[in-house]
């Protein structure tokens, strides 16, 4: 195993901690248990439309400082799956009677969208490896959720339209190595502390969710 790889199987083993609050969230029980108001239904699909659109734009970014060929086809992929993502969400927002507008307009929450602000500051201010080692040391703790969380709307909520979560599903071993390989132990210090901070903005989103449903 090469020490790209390593780099990444350490940082993960010190966000584990982390990672499993995530992983765990309790909005997931509540939501398992038929607690998950509309409210907060509505407040998700929302501030995913913030995000996503947002992102999809950092993504861009990080594609046109691209550095090497393999950076320019991972964003590409990225932007690819975003892009999907956001054209099936626009699907739930019909079903639930969003109306689809510039995301501006909504009353979205700092606090839940604080990860894709500092997304767009990892497109504009880190080297684009580090920006792709970042997207893979979250995705998959956020598929893990996002998928849960939309396996259960659909069987305890009656919603149809569960594409954008299903968009997620999948595995990612195979995008790991190769962002793996484009990081070297040179960048560890770096890579830990944007690693932490993805993560930590990534349990703020749950967090803020989980608020909303009990205020």
């Amino acid at each position: 195993m090469n020490s790209s790889v390593n780099i990444l199987e350490a940082i993960r083993k010190e966000l584990a901690e982390m990672n499993q609050q995530i992983l765990n969230h309790p909005l997931l029980k509540v939501a398992e248990e038929g607690r998950l108001k509309r409210k907060t239904i509505e407040a998700l699909v929302i501030n995913q439309w913030y995000i996503v659109n947002h992102d999809l734009r950092s993504l861009a970014i990080g594609l046109s400082r691209s550095k090497r060929l393999e950076e320019l086809d991972l964003f590409k992929e990225f932007l690819d799956g975003d892009y999907k993502a956001l054209k099936e969400l626009e699907k739930l927002m019909k079903e639930l009677n969003i109306e689809i507008k510039d995301p501006l307009l909504y009353n979205i929450s700092p606090q839940a969208v604080s990860y894709t602000h500092y997304l767009s500051w990892l497109a504009n201010y880190v080297e684009p490896s580090e920006f792709l080692f970042a997207l893979i040391v979250n995705i998959t703790v956020w598929a893990s959720v996002i998928t849960r969380l939309g396996d259960i709307l659909k069987e305890k909520y009656g919603i149809k339209e569960t594409g954008f979560f299903d968009e997620f599903k999948g595995s990612y071993e195979e995008i790991e190595k190769r962002i793996s390989s484009l990081v070297d132990e040179r960048q560890i210090e770096r890579l830990r502390t944007i690693s932490f901070t993805i993560q930590a903005y990534e349990k703020a989103f749950w967090d803020e969710m989980y608020n909303i449903n009990s205020s």
